[in-house]
């Protein structure tokens, strides 16, 4: 068997397939079921070449031709009565394939080298499963969905606050003047600030690895919407940074001590507080609680006797709250006095924040575009090293219309 037809052969085979994949590509509808077919007997067939030109190769480095010729004999195997090629000749995997044509049966050979190979030297081939396992992390959008979000074409988000409401509605006898209202209204100003992260690749890895483009513009996503949850609440407000609702600029948010607070039923008897304080003051029914896991946990398996009986030895069991509501029965609902829990690690342990946040009536989150993925290599060396920058960006405001809407409490 000649070793430069064989070779000539796989080229050729080769060939068409590249032919077949780039016919492929080049159609919208996919390839068709003859494709196909067409690929896999091409790759039978480079398979099956490809063992020709294994065993050509060894024939002709082991002398193993049709018209056998006189060769050197190896010192060192003469002089341990050992011959590789001889062995080989012998080996039932080599009869098999001169005599019936008969491919990939498996025969050892006596063989030893001086110096070992490991797997240190050598490793093995390993197959990786399929995809990325990609970090734990928080649910980005726990707060902002939470809100309701707008959108806006401008650079800041201006709206009109009525401060004035006069009302000298009262009952008037015939033929009596009515009492005059007044009404004044305040613009306002929410700016529209910018959040950004980027991400730098190699072209090789982007033009390699399938599907990476897309994974690295989720997991960028998925970071800017983690600072944005976050910003939502503790945001500090200082240029260019969102102002939370939980930053010190917010002076008519409300608020609780709760080291100060003397209350019975403790956390829960605290949120209850913030809750009418919301009513009082707001005027509306606040429709969520944002608290932090550990924070919910001590709530949830808050102990009182009150609901506990008393054993004949006269211990008293101290039964979680939860336990009398039923919670247990059909699973602790994140629920607390009718409003829906959200524990998140976006707020800080020890911090709970009781909120009107849905309906557009006391904060809107507004976007003035939607998440702007882009690729360049126009930056720096980035060019002649072949690095591509992926970025993020995305513009956002946050207006806050009734602050008395929410209400914090510290030192939970």
């Amino acid at each position: 068997m000649d070793v430069k037809k064989v070779r000539d052969s796989i080229a050729e085979k080769s060939a068409e397939l590249k032919g077949l994949f780039e016919e492929i590509k080049d159609q919208e509808s996919g390839a068709t079921p003859e494709q196909k077919q067409a690929v896999i007997d091409r790759n039978e067939e480079l398979a099956s070449l490809r063992d020709d030109l294994k065993v050509a190769e060894a024939k002709s480095k082991l002398d193993l031709s049709d018209s056998p010729v006189a060769s050197m004999p190896n010192p060192s195997e003469e002089s341990k009565g050992f011959s590789f090629g001889a062995e080989v000749m012998k080996s039932a995997a080599y009869k098999a394939y001169t005599e019936n044509g008969a491919k990939n049966i498996q025969s050892t050979i006596p063989f030893e080298l001086k110096t070992n190979l490991t797997t240190t030297g050598y490793p093995p081939e390993s197959l990786r499963q399929p995809g990325i396992l990609e970090t734990a992390l928080r649910d980005p959008n726990a707060v902002i969905n939470l809100f309701d979000q707008i959108t806006t074409d401008q650079n800041a988000f201006v709206y009109l606050e009525e401060t004035t409401f006069t009302n000298n509605a009262a009952e008037a006898a015939e033929a009596a003047a009515v009492g005059e209202a007044a009404l004044a209204f305040t613009e306002r100003t929410a700016t529209i600030s910018k959040l950004g992260v980027n991400i730098p690749v190699t072209d090789e890895l982007m033009q390699d690895v399938s599907g990476l483009e897309s994974y690295l513009n989720s997991r960028l996503q998925t970071m800017m919407r983690l600072r944005l949850d976050s910003q939502l609440l503790s945001g500090d407000g200082t240029s260019p940074n969102i102002e939370g609702l939980l930053d010190a600029g917010k002076s008519s948010v409300g608020s609780t001590d709760y080291s100060a607070y003397t209350g019975g039923l403790g956390r829960i008897g605290a949120i209850y507080g913030a809750i009418t304080d919301i009513r009082v003051s707001a005027f509306t029914e606040p429709d969520a609680i944002v608290i932090h896991p550990n924070d919910w946990s001590q709530i949830v398996l808050q102990l009182d006797s009150d609901f506990a009986g008393t054993d004949s030895a006269g211990y008293t069991a101290k039964a979680p709250v939860f336990t009398t509501a039923g919670g247990y029965a059909g699973g602790v609902a994140n629920q607390l006095w009718g409003l829906k829990v959200v524990p998140s690690t976006a707020i800080s342990e020890g911090t709970i924040l009781v909120g009107k946040f849905g309906g557009g009536e006391a904060a809107h989150v507004v976007m003035r575009q939607g998440m702007d993925i882009a690729v360049s290599d126009s930056h720096g060396e980035n060019f002649t090293k072949n690095i591509m920058v992926i970025r993020a960006t995305m513009r956002v405001g946050f207006p806050v219309y009734r602050q008395t809407a929410f209400h914090k409490i510290t030192s939970a």
